[in-house]
């Protein structure tokens, strides 16, 4: 079904009087017809159907599916010796993809009260002012077990269960709460009002995060609690099953209201606040010029094929009196892709990087909440611009992973990185979002890592530089967050969180979530030796191979 809105204007180009109603007798046939200009808004025309009426069409189709074939979840046992209990929850999980909900909420503004309101289509209960994340939540796709209360804050890459094998049970984020970047709440969780489940944290299953509570990491696979909250009586450790359902606080209050509500919806601001009207109109726009550059390589190629083989004025061509071999016809129009999309990749660099410097500016360090300042909204207008960097199911950047280009793009883009840096080898999710305060030393090496110089606690929105010294290596998946000084010879490894303001010391070793210290390099001998950190139960009590090739490793 999604497919035929393109099908249509497909139709449509060839229903035209115009058409070639003739068999394509010669590869000259074939050019004749292809490099029509009147064909060039139709060809447009397939791509723009694709990026923006797809989606919408197949979300439309999906929620009618859910509806009348799938039907609404419910809480309790599931029945795995059921084969259609099976498909119901495979065909859910399949259609409300994270990639199939992200195209359409980049459309209908990814923030913003639509997205809401597509949950709530569903089978959710979503309250009002959510501020939804750039990168929706991974979601198992019960969405009639999940309850989201007013004022609630997501941040990107989280991860929401609402089902296990043996059973289905709900999530409850009450008013004002907070699910941080790249954390996971499991089923039976209650997030409370206000409270906080920080970044790479894990709400364990069926467990109650009291009210105005602080939580970060996961240790043990419990965080850690930071701050009780307003149950200062409470030892942190509060089942689902010991809370009155009927007390949880769903309904915004002042004490609940973030300043993204209070600007957005509110209108309440020191500044003109675009409408969600102008920012769908502004997405239409940017993917109607990003299908549009998208599209010049290959008509670009099989244009520039034509002129060269049959003349540069398509009204003095003649395609019959001339005929070509299936091998130079295909050498000159593989040239031709390779100079038009070199075309494209120019016109990308100025787009992403005009749009950066046109909208932002240089970033400086400081508090931009969404009452105060009109930075979120710029930035959002950017990263909607910079959508150009994404073709298809690839990114440009990750064509120059590992490369002194993506040094290069990142200079560009206002950050500070030395010498022989290796950024990203293996891609990344997120690439870099603030380029312009991060400094990196020499030698510094930067895996599929996040390093992400803002926070939104609570939609307090502030950013912060990041340094990296010499010969600084960031493992694959590890994360710092914003105020973070990474010394020379430092290590962060896998799945490891350093924290806001942490300092890791030069040639050392940290690992976990928050990040702890595991051991340090001792240089002042030659041999090999490895001086660890004591009484932390982890048995690493003697040196042994692994450290000794950590050693060697850094070294070099």
């Amino acid at each position: 079904i999604s497919h035929i809105p393109a099908a249509l204007v497909l139709y449509w180009m060839v229903s035209m009087p115009w058409h070639h109603g003739e068999p394509f007798a010669s590869v000259g046939d074939l050019l004749e017809w292809l490099c029509d200009y009147r064909r060039i808004p139709f060809y447009i025309g397939i791509r723009v159907a694709r990026a923006i009426v797809a989606p919408l069409m197949y979300m439309a189709a999906a929620i009618i599916v859910k509806w009348t074939v799938i039907g609404k979840f419910k809480e309790g046992p599931r029945d795995v010796t059921s084969q259609w209990q099976l498909l119901r929850h495979w065909l859910a999980a399949t259609l409300f993809s994270r990639e199939n909900m992200s195209e359409v909420t980049e459309i209908i503004g990814r923030h913003y009260e639509l997205v809401s309101i597509l949950y709530r289509l569903l089978g959710a209960k979503v309250g009002n002012r959510v501020f939804w994340p750039a990168h929706l939540p991974l979601f198992t796709c019960e969405f009639d077990l999940l309850e989201i209360g007013d004022d609630v804050v997501f941040g990107s890459r989280s991860v929401i269960f609402c089902s296990t094998v043996d059973s289905c049970e709900k999530v409850k984020l009450c008013a004002g709460a907070n699910v941080s970047d790249n954390t996971v709440v499991l089923p039976g969780s209650i997030i409370g009002k206000n409270a906080v489940l920080g970044s790479n944290s894990v709400c364990p299953t069926g467990r109650y995060l009291p009210e105005a509570s602080i939580w970060l990491g996961s240790r043990g696979g419990d965080p850690m609690m930071l701050e009780r909250g307003v149950d200062l009586d409470s030892d942190g450790v509060v089942l689902a099953s010991e809370v009155d359902k009927d007390k949880l606080q769903f309904e915004g209050d002042e004490t609940t209201l973030r300043p993204f509500g209070k600007a957005i919806y509110r209108r309440e601001a020191d500044y003109f606040v675009y409408p969600i009207p102008f920012i769908i109109f502004y997405t239409f726009i940017i993917k109607t010029l990003n299908a549009t550059i998208h599209a010049i390589p290959l008509m670009g190629a099989l244009h520039a094929t034509a002129g060269i083989l049959y003349g540069f004025s398509p009204s003095e061509r003649n395609y019959d009196d001339r005929n070509y071999s299936f091998g130079l016809l295909y050498g000159i129009l593989l040239g031709s892709f390779f100079v038009s999309h070199l075309l494209r990749l120019f016109l990308w660099l100025a787009v992403e990087l005009g749009s950066k410097w046109g909208f932002l500016g240089r970033r400086e360090e400081g508090r931009y909440n969404y009452d105060e300042s009109d930075y979120c909204q710029r930035w959002e207008l950017y990263q909607l611009a910079a959508r150009i960097r994404n073709p298809g199911r690839m990114n440009f950047l990750d064509f120059i992973a590992g490369t002194p280009f993506m040094a290069a793009f990142f200079k560009l883009s206002g950050s500070t990185i030395g010498k022989d840096c290796c950024l990203y080898p293996a891609g990344a999710d997120p690439f870099m979002p603030e380029p312009d305060l991060v400094y990196m030393g020499d030698r510094c090496v930067v895996d599929c890592s996040s390093v992400v110089c803002h926070l939104n606690t609570r939609g307090n929105f502030e950013l912060a530089k990041i340094t990296l010294g010499n010969h600084v290596t960031l493992r694959t998946q590890s994360r710092i967050q914003q105020g973070v000084q990474m010394e020379s010879g430092s290590m962060l490894l896998e799945k490891s969180l350093a924290l806001t303001g942490e300092v890791i010391e030069m040639d050392s070793v940290w690992q976990g979530a928050p990040a702890a210290l595991l051991f340090t390099y001792d240089f002042t001998s030659l041999q090999p030796s490895v001086s660890f950190v004591g009484g932390r139960g982890n048995g690493l009590d003697e040196p042994f191979a692994i450290p000794i090739m950590l050693q060697h490793t850094h070294s070099v």
